[in-house]
């Protein structure tokens, strides 16, 4: 099945790069926040102002192993007259010329107000004599030390790492409100296309964009929650697509995209959802679609992998970061080209670079959109305006984090 390419649709004006990102990303809002067991959390971003109920710890204790005592009490020897063991509670009270053995986050016990290391002390029998007088509160751990009743312990819009989780549980949150990981469906396209494993047949290529928009999605905090390769068929195309929109927050279609007689994907966002947006003024990837199916977001992108990788590294990435309450601007660095970069006269060039140690962008060889192996010692992409740049130019390098 072919389609009819019109002259209108070969003359549609391009958008700019800044504005093209701008649309996409602004469309977006975070998830609806929802709870989430606290072990489960991590590197999900905080919904809400985490107060702690308790003061940790709840009460003062020790810091050492050794005698709790009155530090009033200037006679060297004192009494023992009990236990004071991480734990437990009521342990005697302690009165001039007593003393508690106690242990490292023992309770301190009523009466004392210091802790005497027992390499500080000479014990005989129930009796201990002190070597060095403690001063008050000496070797005390006050409650509240480390987290305050009423004090808020993670702010929302916190990413929640490692220690962010152990302070929640410090508290004795069980779970925690989070912005969920966006699901995100992967769909292949193209007659020409086969899944890797399956034989390779005269004048067809190996998918390799359903593997490399996964594992970028995965890198930005997505779940893939399906991919699929599909023929240039609208029919099927458009069926998988309504079917998946009720299972997924963003939809990413690589293939189909463009002006040729066999790409379908901007038919059917036009005719079965809405069409947000296509063809930017970018290079590599013009031919790239945003859009919706049954409320869910689709990018449409173009199929060569080095396009698909400019265009998912500019759209779907910042698309899921925002999805998932993180700010949508990858991490860039400022540098100075090594040599000029003549670019496009219309289109916003994504230039794949090597840094150096110095922060020289040194441009890489084969930019060409249909080559993926050479991002492999790319740092990131130069950005580079209409028109190209001198050598020594300042540029902004966006650097990958896949």
């Amino acid at each position: 099945m072919k389609r009819a390419v019109t002259q209108a649709e070969l003359e549609t004006p391009l958008l700019p790069y800044a504005d093209a990102v701008a649309l996409v990303v602004g469309s977006i809002t975070a998830l609806s926040p929802q709870p989430a067991v606290v072990a489960d959390a991590l590197h999900l971003v905080c919904a809400e102002d985490v107060v702690s109920d308790i003061d940790v710890p709840g009460f003062d204790s020790s810091a050492m192993d050794g005698y709790a005592v009155r530090s009033d009490d200037t006679e060297p020897t004192r009494r023992v007259i009990g236990d004071a063991p991480a734990g437990a509670a009521n342990a005697p009270t302690v009165t001039p010329g007593t003393a508690v053995k106690i242990m490292t986050g023992g309770e301190i016990p009523r009466g004392a107000d210091a802790v005497v290391p027992w390499e500080d002390t000479e014990r005989s029998d129930d009796e201990i004599t002190i070597l060095r007088m403690p001063g008050s509160r000496h070797h005390v751990r006050p409650a509240g030390e480390d987290v305050s009743k009423g004090g808020t312990v993670i702010e929302r819009g916190q990413v929640l790492g490692a220690v962010h989780l152990g302070v929640l549980a410090s508290t004795g949150r069980v779970d925690v409100s989070v912005h969920p990981r966006p699901r995100v469906a992967i769909l292949s396209t193209g007659d020409e296309v086969v899944p890797p494993g399956e034989p390779l047949r005269d004048a067809a290529v190996y998918d390799a964009n359903a593997t490399l928009l996964a594992a970028m999605a995965k890198a930005a905090g997505a779940i893939v929650v399906a991919a699929r390769w599909l023929p240039d068929d609208p029919d099927a195309i458009a069926a998988w697509l309504a079917d998946i929109a009720a299972h997924a927050d963003l939809v990413v279609t690589t293939g189909g995209a463009s002006v040729g007689e066999h790409d379908w994907l901007r038919d059917v966002l036009s005719r079965d959802g809405e069409l947000d947006m296509w063809r930017v003024a970018m290079k590599p990837g013009k031919p790239v679609a945003f859009g919706s199916v049954a409320g869910t977001r689709v990018l449409a992108l173009p199929g060569n992998p080095g396009s698909a990788f400019a265009c998912a590294h500019t759209f779907v990435v910042p698309a899921i970061r925002a999805m998932a309450g993180r700010p949508p601007a990858h991490r860039s660095q400022p540098a100075r080209l090594s040599e000029a970069v003549r670019g496009s006269p219309t289109r916003t060039l994504l230039c794949r670079v090597k840094l150096t140690q110095d922060a020289t962008a040194v441009p890489l060889p084969a930019q060409s959109s249909v080559v993926l192996s050479n991002l492999l010692p790319a740092d990131g992409f130069a950005i580079v305006p209409p028109g190209g740049l001198s050598g020594g130019a300042d540029v902004t390098v966006e650097l990958f984090d896949y």
